[in-house]
Formats: C-alpha cells, sequence, structure tokens
C-alpha cells in the first residue's frame, strides 16, 4: 500500500498553529537579547552599543517580514486556499477557522507595527532606561 504524498494530505490547523507560535517566540526571543545580556553585563556602554546594533528599525522590518512570509505560506495560504477543489464543499473546523484568524491577527498587527515605526510614532527603544 502506498503513502499519500505530504503535498496530497489536508494541512492541519495544530501544524499552523505551531508555525504562528513560533514564530511569535523567535521574534520575541529576539527582541529579548539585548535584556539577557543586560542581566549579566555591567558595562553599559557596550550594552547600548548592543542595542543599537540590534534594536534597528531595518533590521526589525526585515525579520517581520521575514516572518510574515513564513507565517502566509506555511499557515495562513494552506488553511485558506482547499487542498482539492472538493474540498470546498467541506465544512471548515471551527479550531481552523480560529488559526486562520490569529494568522490573519498577526499579519494585520505586524503591518500595523511597520507603519507605526516607520511614520516614527513608535520608538525602538528598549524597556530599560539608556
Amino acid at each position: 500500500m502506498e503513502a499519500t504524498p505530504a503535498f496530497l494530505q489536508p494541512h492541519s490547523a495544530g501544524r499552523s498553529l505551531a508555525v504562528l507560535l513560533a514564530t511569535c517566540a523567535v521574534l520575541w526571543v529576539w527582541w529579548q537579547i539585548p535584556n539577557w545580556y543586560r542581566l549579566g553585563a555591567a558595562d553599559e556602554a557596550t550594552l547600548a552599543q548592543l542595542v543599537h546594533l540590534w534594536q534597528q528599525a531595518w533590521l526589525l522590518a526585515l525579520l517581520v517580514t521575514a516572518a510574515n512570509a513564513v507565517v502566509l505560506y506555511r499557515a495562513t495560504l494552506p488553511l485558506a486556499l482547499p487542498s482539492s477543489p472538493a474540498s470546498l464543499l467541506d465544512t471548515q473546523s471551527s479550531l481552523a477557522g480560529a488559526v486562520f484568524w490569529l494568522c490573519t491577527f498577526f499579519h494585520l498587527a505586524s503591518l500595523l507595527l511597520l507603519l507605526l515605526v516607520g511614520a516614527g510614532q513608535l520608538s525602538l527603544n528598549p524597556l530599560w532606561p539608556s
């Protein structure tokens, strides 16, 4: 008996949720690295240099854009597009719908973040005083 190829299997909501959570975790870890360095460092000048290097607007934009592409192609589109024309008639589970809307919220929130940073309305200053 032959196994069904992966591209013909229906996409699960759990897999999409895992992609979304992993992407959010990567973004959070990236933002926290200077703060974690601060816990063990006594040199304020080195910390300020790390924060200036690490939390730049162009780097944030690049990372958020890459995160959006990953979530779009690995989570949002597989939930939005049918696996086959016949599956359009199948009812979608409420979990898949909820994960789809979480992914959509992620895309809209990150777009709003980039627009606020680009317009200068949101500062990228760290949470601690410099």
